[in-house]
């Protein structure tokens, strides 16, 4: 079983905004997809950045998923779990710096690495 990344952001509009927000982040170009639940999508060379508009997670282990709109995947490729922690701490902390978004950083979607409100420094 493979193990993700995820980033769960919050407003997630404008989208255009935050698709750019995300190609910055992570220093790639985002496109279009034409996959049922992936909206934009960007290789790292090494890693994919896949992002959904909407989810259907609920609450967890005390993470409150449904109170974000849109999340972030962040696979590597060859399941270097260590670069892709590194990936997904970079691009939610360039994601933070911003102040636009409340960000939840998660491994997995069992364990909760960081979080940030608009505004603030993550934690």
């Amino acid at each position: 079983m493979s193990e993700y990344h995820y980033i769960f952001a919050r407003p997630g509009f404008p989208r255009e905004r935050l698709v750019q927000d995300i190609s910055t982040a992570c220093a790639v170009e985002l496109r279009p997809t034409d996959d049922e639940f992936v909206d934009y999508a960007g290789n790292l060379g090494y890693a994919a950045v896949e992002v959904e508009f909407t989810h259907e997670y609920e609450g967890d282990r005390g993470m409150p998923f449904e109170r974000y709109d849109s999340l972030v995947t962040i696979r590597d490729f060859d399941t270097n779990l260590e670069r892709q922690e590194a990936t997904a701490r970079h691009i939610f902390e360039n994601l933070a710096t911003l102040g636009r978004y409340d960000l939840l950083l998660v491994r997995d979607l069992q364990e909760s690495l960081a979080s940030s409100t608009a505004g603030s420094d993550p934690v």
